[in-house]
């Protein structure tokens, strides 16, 4: 089945994972206690089900750990992760050859959608790449990936079918795996070049993802 949409993960995707450690650090330096537990819990909650309120069910878990109210952790995740940590990303630049490949896939008919696991929309205009069908965080769905539901709320807000989907990742648990267990089709973002039997392609440059799919995929030339 052809392709005929992509997903992409934000966070070491689009952009260096180097930027996501320097903004990162002084996070860890105001509120360290709050920050491990924050860190802590995020790989836990991946395992919990059901979840009727991501942020609260989060802040009930690091607030147990830290022994404070769940009002007053939620409180505390909010300004230190969702708005202070978050505007740190002024500094990040979109790796080489990403933004003139997006414009390609446009111009191509491709439906795009941002799909990541923390707070989108700043970052994408820090990276001035607001150009998307849809860009979401997975924490909509109530579950961070590779839980299927993040996957699954991409093809419904691209309105195709899964089969249809290219997903494009840095993390191999999560975005590939996640996105190949609902039919997604997967594209793996790994300097080291090592890949996976869930990946469709591993890369390590954005040319040559969009190579991939020209002669694969089928982007046309933009004055066809």
């Amino acid at each position: 089945m052809a392709i005929k949409g992509l997903g992409f993960d934000i966070d070491g995707t689009l952009y260096n994972n180097l930027y996501m450690y320097l903004c990162t650090i002084p996070t860890f330096i105001k509120r360290p206690i709050l920050a491990y537990h924050f860190g802590k819990n995020r790989a836990a909650i991946r395992a919990v089900r059901p979840i009727s309120n991501f942020r609260r069910t989060q802040a009930e878990m690091v607030a147990k750990e830290m022994g404070i109210p769940e009002t007053k952790a939620r409180a505390m995740l909010q300004k230190l992760i969702y708005e202070d940590w978050v505007n740190r990303f002024k500094i990040i630049k979109p790796l080489k050859g990403l933004s003139d490949g997006l414009v390609e896939l446009r111009r191509s008919g491709y439906k795009l959608g941002a799909l990541s696991d923390f707070p989108v929309q700043k970052k994408l205009e820090f990276l001035g790449l607001e150009d998307w069908d849809c860009s979401f965080t997975s924490e909509e769905t109530g579950y961070l990936k590779p839980h299927p539901e993040p996957f699954i709320e991409l093809s419904k807000r691209l309105c195709l079918p899964p089969e249809e989907i290219l997903y494009v990742g840095n993390s191999y648990s999560k975005d590939v795996e996640g996105a190949s267990k609902v039919g997604m089709k997967t594209a793996y973002y790994s300097k080291c070049k090592k890949g996976g039997p869930a990946a469709d392609i591993t890369f390590r440059s954005y040319p040559e993802l969009f190579d991939y799919i020209k002669n694969e995929c089928g982007v046309k030339n933009s004055s066809s």
